[in-house]
């Protein structure tokens, strides 16, 4: 019984691991309040490409980042 134990706890702790551990991205320097922006591009909500290089200096940006698919 002690096996299974073993087998089912060594289970858990790949599956913890590979599903939580390893979906962290890795640390990055914080952007300072005062800072401009980095650039980047990401897709809007239609799945277009949105730079920030389009909007700067044009007119006022506002970032909204959500999480989840919806």
């Amino acid at each position: 019984m002690s096996a299974l134990a073993v087998s089912a706890s060594l289970l858990v702790a790949a599956g913890l691991f590979n599903f939580v551990a390893m979906r962290v991205p890795a640390g990055r320097p914080l952007v300072t309040i005062g800072q401009p922006a980095p650039g980047f591009t990401l897709p809007d909500a239609a799945g277009r490409p949105v730079s920030l290089s389009d909007y700067r200096g044009r007119k006022p940006v506002v970032l909204v980042f959500y999480r989840g698919y919806w």
